[in-house]
């Protein structure tokens, strides 16, 4: 049982915030006596000034050698996902119809793989860890730019003037999440020792920067009874379709990899960092793209995919492992 509630301490999180809110929404509103928007900034520079200190950059130099499967990830990230995607939506769109649930599996196509747990399941599955590693810091590092003109491009983020709204939005995210990063690389050869020394409490605090976020969210959710304007269908159809995305995604680039001819520990790679989405880069990022867009979005509902998919990821890698460990040991 204790293994159990560790390993799925971050999940019971999110349980446990969106209840808080759901009891006390009116801490996390505008209203509050904390400071909700500084505490928010500040965690996010803070979480990216962490990922800039662990990312290891030295893996972007050593890994172009196999460029053919930073290739394939890189495509299965943001281009399969996004496909697949947008098809489910086109021929869901006369029964799905709330916007921002659809919104939200728009925002989960578009982001960058997960790194913490695409390296650790690769490094179980006995996959290409290198490989992983090369991957998820480039990805985490395209992602920034990336996701934010998508949202522009494909989400109707801006309302008319889209490049008004690009720029700005491009201004925040340097401010909070790339001069971090930046100075997180340029501090690293001081201070990974130190990280890794207390890794455990890094990696605490930013589960405790996203829990926050998600707290927020929620608040401001119940306190505007978005809750009660959202069908059972909507919800029902948003876990259901989040399944399907998991399950055809990783299947797709599982079958990829093998048309293409990647050796096993390459493949294994391939399906964890080209078929798992960062909820560690994704809920920032959402914050800095829907807290200023043209009009107004409900947060709660955009993540609502992305808080869904980050189990259900974890389930199905956690499953796949012991798998990939008689694949890779087989004669």
């Amino acid at each position: 049982m204790k293994r159990f509630l560790r390993t799925n301490s971050f999940i019971f999180g999110i349980l446990c915030v969106v209840a808080l809110a759901a009891l006390v929404p009116e801490l996390g509103g505008s209203d509050s006596v904390l400071p909700i928007g500084f505490l928010r900034l500040a965690g996010v520079f803070l979480i990216f000034f962490n990922q800039g200190v662990v990312l290891p950059g030295e893996e972007l130099r050593r890994g172009f050698l196999e460029w053919k499967l930073h290739l394939y990830v890189q495509l299965c990230t943001y281009l399969l996902f996004p496909l697949l995607v947008g098809m489910g939506l086109w021929a869901s769109s006369a029964l799905f119809v709330q916007q921002d649930l659809r919104l939200g599996f728009l925002f989960l196509a578009f982001l960058p793989t997960t790194v913490t747990s695409a390296v650790a399941l690769v490094s179980l599955g006995e996959g290409n860890v290198t490989g992983a590693l090369f991957n998820c810091t480039l990805s985490s590092i395209i992602g920034v730019f990336w996701v934010p003109v998508m949202a522009v491009v494909f989400m109707g983020v801006g309302g008319g003037d889209d490049q008004i709204a690009l720029g700005g939005m491009l201004g925040n995210i340097a401010a909070t999440i790339l001069l971090p990063l930046l100075l997180g690389q340029l501090t690293r050869p001081w201070l990974k020792t130190v990280f890794g020394g207390h890794k455990v409490f890094i990696r605490r605090f930013n589960s405790g920067v996203i829990l926050f976020i998600v707290w927020a969210a929620f608040c401001q959710s119940f306190l505007r009874d978005v809750w009660t304007r959202v069908s059972g269908f909507d919800l029902g159809f948003t876990l259901i379709g989040v399944i399907v995305t998991l399950l055809a995604g990783s299947g797709l680039v599982w079958l990829g990899s093998g048309r293409i001819g990647f050796p096993d520990a390459s493949r294994i790679t391939a399906l964890y960092c080209g078929g798992q989405k960062s909820i560690a880069m994704g809920l920032p990022l959402s914050v800095m793209i829907f807290s200023g867009a043209g009009f107004e979005y409900e947060l709660s509902l955009v993540v609502l995919p992305l808080l869904l998919y980050h189990p259900a990821q974890l389930i199905l890698g956690g499953w796949l492992v012991p798998r990939f460990q008689r694949f890779a040991t087989r004669p």
